[in-house]
């Protein structure tokens, strides 16, 4: 009979820990954003849900930068965007942003276009859609 009770204890042990997986918080899907150029893509921003870090990569030596961000869907609709980050320091360099998600659900929008300058206009403008789950 004592053999049987350990067993129950951890068999309900067992069960605790699956149902506190199944009922732990869904979390955004990682993923990139590229630019939307002809040829080599110049650049990518990447948003990784470890950590909610989204870093910008300037992938062409062509003297331009790339600049990134992300936008976080609301509970209304809307979109909430972070700030945006500027690589201009040369081919193969990056840089990033950690941001706190709190709706770990929530869609996220990552943006990666090219900009000539820090305080150029974004063109070429690539985006994806990250399902939260």
């Amino acid at each position: 009979m004592k053999g049987m009770t350990i067993r129950r204890s951890a068999l309900v042990a067992a069960v605790s820990v699956l149902v506190c997986l199944v009922g732990a918080p869904a979390f955004a899907a990682s993923g990139c954003a590229r630019t939307t150029d002809t040829g080599d893509v110049a650049g990518k921003t990447c948003f990784n849900d470890n950590g909610d870090i989204y870093t910008v990569t300037d992938t062409d030596a062509d003297n331009e930068g790339v600049v990134g961000w992300i936008e976080v869907e609301q509970a209304n609709g809307t979109w909430k965007a972070f700030a945006k980050v500027y690589v201009g320091s040369g081919y193969n360099t990056s840089d990033g942003n950690n941001v706190d998600i709190t709706n770990e659900s929530a869609r996220v929008r990552v943006w990666a276009c090219r900009q000539n300058g820090s305080g150029g206009t974004p063109y070429s403008c690539g985006s994806a859609v990250l399902l939260g789950s």
